[in-house]
């Protein structure tokens, strides 16, 4: 009998073990609410398929020693609905690893009954796996893009973790008149004028009728309905590490719905941008929207995944491009592989693990998450 079977409910503090030991402390002693964070995310999400299961590797004598996250979407292409597997955490003991327990985990997962499967955190190692599996690099999904609008805080942002990575001490920092002198000469540029665009709160409802009418420019989107997309905003906004979600409608002046933004804003930090959807020609004015709220609440830049749809006008915005986490594809499906490369299908930041908190919430948050 294979070792690899789905994801069970009492699997769950195996799980729960072997994450806190290979991502989070490097012990088996995880937070109670650990367990309880992957049932809720994992086993009782609404986008659940049992034909689309998180997968363990049941070792006979060691037990659980590996896992894999299983995120199933529902998308429309076209007129007709495809579904997607967006592979989510994946671990395995270290002392199996030689066996090649996470590519086999992989390898299985990818031989699902899912048209497109696809993960957007990977590291050098799962995309040497990946692509030996038959999967393909999605390149332009895997750079990132920020908008510095306080250079000043932005700068001493990436001092702390530079101080940090390289164990310096606190006092080595560089004195505050510095980073005043940098605003001072450089910032004033940066700082985004109000835009002509105004928005609001973003709504299930408003989301999915705008999305509808955006079908022409993605033929390749979400199936969401109301019910699966309130949960998805819930969930998210309990990964408080990551900042206050803020998720906004914009409108043009005379009312028109332009498109929406979905973002982590945390004050003094970066924010992260999850979804920037816009029809052709009203890409600049969401962009815009966005970045001059996200320096309102007080972020020093904003950053993101680059989308295809973005990225002309994110050139334009003078955004810094970079390498980020890899975006990884495997499909039989040249039409659905069309659709991606020539940023045709709305795949972002939402529709996979990137905000998920398991390895960044701390014991209290994730018990609270936990709950429901």
């Amino acid at each position: 009998m294979t070792p690899i079977r789905p994801l069970e409910r009492d699997d769950l503090p195996a799980v729960a073990r072997l994450y806190e030991l290979v991502i989070r402390s490097g012990t088996e002693q995880p937070p109670a609410g650990l367990a309880g964070y992957f049932e809720q995310t994992v086993l009782d999400q609404p986008f659940a398929d049992p034909e689309l299961p998180s997968l363990v590797y049941d070792d006979p004598r060691l037990g659980v020693v590996g896992f894999i996250a299983s995120y199933p979407r529902r998308f429309a292409l076209g007129e007709r609905t495809v579904r997607l597997a967006c592979s989510g955490q994946l671990v395995a003991h270290p002392e199996v690893r030689s066996r090649g327990v996470g590519a086999l985990l992989m390898r299985a997962y990818m031989n699902g009954p899912q048209a497109l499967t696809l993960t957007d955190g990977a590291t050098d190692e799962v995309r040497a796996m990946w692509e030996r599996l038959g999967g393909v690099t999605n390149a332009i999904a895997s750079l990132s893009w920020t908008r510095v609008i306080g250079p000043a805080g932005y700068a001493a942002g990436i001092a702390r973790k530079r101080r940090g990575r390289d164990g310096n001490p606190a006092g080595q920092a560089p004195a505050a008149g510095v980073w005043s002198a940098v605003d001072e000469l450089v910032g004033r540029p940066l700082r985004p004028a109000a835009p002509a665009a105004r928005s609001q709160p973003l709504s299930a409802d408003a989301l999915l009728e705008l999305l509808e009418r955006l079908k022409r420019s993605f033929p390749l989107r979400p199936a969401y309905d109301a019910a699966a997309l309130t949960w998805l905003f819930r969930q998210m906004e309990r990964v408080t590490a990551r900042g206050e979600l803020v998720r906004r409608l914009v409108r043009a002046a005379d009312d028109r719905p332009l498109g929406w933004y979905v973002a982590y804003v945390p004050a003094g930090g970066v924010a992260q941008a999850l979804q920037v959807v816009a029809g052709r020609g009203d890409v600049g004015p969401v962009l815009d929207a966005l970045v001059h709220d996200a320096g309102a609440r007080g972020a020093v830049a904003v950053s993101g995944r680059v989308d295809p749809w973005l990225y002309p006008e994110l050139v334009e915005r003078r955004c810094i491009f970079r390498r980020a986490a890899w975006a990884l594809l495997h499909s039989g499906d040249d039409e659905l592989l069309a659709a991606v490369g020539f940023g045709r299908g709305l795949l972002t930041r939402m529709d996979g693990e990137w905000w998920m908190g398991p390895h960044v919430l701390d014991a209290g948050a994730l018990e609270q998450a936990a709950a429901g």
